[in-house]
């Protein structure tokens, strides 16, 4: 009896580790409808990683998303601390990991971002004992309108 109940007791610890290393759902991404191509990259381990993805919608309608929000001007400038953080995150990567595909496969281009697009971000800053505060982990969504494509930025490090 006592061995049957170490089987369960192992098999149970199994399947909920296995569970735990499944892709939670993205609900932003999701909020958008199906997408028809998307195209992922990363680099980093299990706590500490840096995405970035694009996703290729037909007929998204981000007018109406409960999640993004249309760019005002005023917007810009926190849409580039971010982008500046994580294109410095790419450039430390590309220092260690040259070939990492994060690295190789990054191609945003901020011209693209107008007044017409939306976004999201979502993220966490530390204040060090300095008084210096520095971002620590963070996703930006932008939806380009004019190309139906969701450009998608992730850093946790």
């Amino acid at each position: 009896m006592k061995k049957q109940i170490a089987v369960l007791f192992v098999c149970v610890v199994f399947l909920l580790s296995i569970t735990a290393c499944a892709v939670p759902k993205d609900n932003v991404i999701a909020s958008l409808g199906e997408y028809e191509k998307k195209e992922f990259f990363t680099s980093g381990g299990f706590q500490d990683y840096t995405d970035y993805a694009k996703y290729y919608f037909n007929s998204a309608n981000a007018a109406e998303n409960q999640y993004l929000n249309k760019i005002q001007d005023a917007d810009f400038a926190i849409i580039n601390t971010h982008l500046d953080d994580f294109e410095g995150w790419i450039e430390t990567i590309k220092n260690s990991e040259p070939s990492s595909e994060v690295v190789v496969n990054y191609d945003f281009d901020r011209e693209i971002i107008d007044t017409e697009d939306y976004f999201y971000i979502d993220s966490e800053e530390h204040t060090w004992s300095d008084g210096h505060a520095s971002l620590v982990k963070y996703n930006i969504y932008l939806f380009d309108t004019q190309t139906q494509v969701l450009y998608y930025f992730h850093n946790n490090i």
